[in-house]
């Protein structure tokens, strides 16, 4: 999530720009959803995921904080690791087996936290606490929603303590696939392979975003080095047979950072902007078509003129009918954080 702010950091030119009104890179001809109709599920926490039944919704409360799941129904909150010990969690997300995959540090280390984060399992019956994977993390993982199967990015060679954590954007990584399998009921990574062993000329480095296509190809976002003082982030797949990148939208000078997947996997959402000055761009919320070049189109316009706040996180429910995001703040000190869950109802 809003890479680009992180990557300004790390290469020293970070700056908070006034959200000033810009035209979407959006074409559209479909009606907008209104921000002013969106539900409000929380007032506070982000990073969201659905269950597989979309019933429920986890998340965070705030960055290194407690993960929290919500009854979409019921409105229902309970927190899950209130009584666990852990270090804070960055990200909680469902596993296909009902359990969580969770992203936490083993132990905090300041800012360069991020760095140094892995991933763990937290069973459904929070009987057991936090149960390590044994592997490190940097930025989000790509969970299936039929199976077990995750996909991640690593820093190779891991970062120094003291080395600021926005250096992973312009150091060499890894990227894995393997599936979360449980041995006399403690959980492990089996089958781990190395996948995009050479990123796209495009890409300095990506973020695993989802899984489609019956878990045949991951859909990512592409992070592309600066060029004459601008970033682009385009969205992009691998097809893990062929070893094949498909390019789904590349607008030089654009942020387009993909989100969550629709469920039949043939659009997307994206977090949608023109990256014409340094800082985080205004962002609006579009609805990307999963083919080569596809068409975008704008569902939430997230931004308003000489406010910081917008929004972020958009994900689908597992239904096809709700979107679900946060409210957002580019001027906050903690990249990624979220102050409230929001719904709205999808078109058709």
């Amino acid at each position: 999530m809003k890479m680009i702010h992180r990557a300004l950091a790390a290469v020293g030119c970070l700056a908070v720009v006034p959200m000033l009104p810009a035209p979407s890179l959006a074409q559209t001809t479909e009606p907008e959803l209104q921000l002013q109709d969106a539900i409000e599920l929380t007032p506070f926490g982000g990073r969201a995921a659905f269950s597989s039944d979309g019933k429920k919704i986890v998340f965070v409360d705030r960055t290194y904080g407690d993960a929290y799941e919500i009854d979409v129904a019921t409105r229902q909150v309970r927190n899950l690791t209130a009584h666990l010990p852990h270090q804070g969690i960055m990200r909680i997300q469902y596993l296909a087996s009902g359990d969580f995959l969770v992203t936490a540090p083993r132990v905090r280390s300041g800012p360069n936290t991020r760095a140094h984060l892995e991933m763990w399992v937290l069973d459904k019956t929070l009987k057991h606490g936090l149960q390590p994977l044994g592997q490190q993390v940097f930025e989000g993982i790509a969970v299936s929603r039929q199976t077990n199967l995750i996909a991640w990015t690593v820093i190779d060679p891991e970062l120094k303590p003291k080395e600021s954590w926005q250096l992973a954007f312009v150091r060499p990584t890894k990227r894995y696939v393997a599936e979360v399998t449980y041995h006399n009921g403690v959980p492990a990574l089996s089958g781990k392979r190395e996948i995009m062993p050479a990123l796209p000329k495009e890409c300095g480095f990506i973020e695993p975003q989802d899984f489609r296509d019956n878990d045949t190809e991951v859909v990512y976002s592409c992070m592309e080095p600066m060029q004459s003082g601008a970033f682009t982030i385009s969205v992009m797949g691998s097809r893990f047979a062929e070893d094949r990148n498909i390019t789904y939208r590349r607008d030089v000078g654009a942020y387009n950072e993909v989100e969550g997947l629709a469920p039949a996997g043939d659009w997307a959402t994206v977090e949608c902007g023109k990256q014409d000055k340094p800082g985080l761009p205004p962002l609006d919320i579009c609805r990307l078509q999963l083919t080569p070049n596809g068409k975008m189109t704008l569902l939430v316009r997230g931004t308003t003129s000489g406010a910081t706040g917008d929004i972020s996180n958009p994900i689908v429910s597992p239904d096809g009918k709700w979107l679900v995001f946060q409210r957002s703040d580019s001027a906050s000190g903690e990249i990624g954080e979220g102050y409230g869950l929001y719904m709205l109802r999808l078109p058709g």
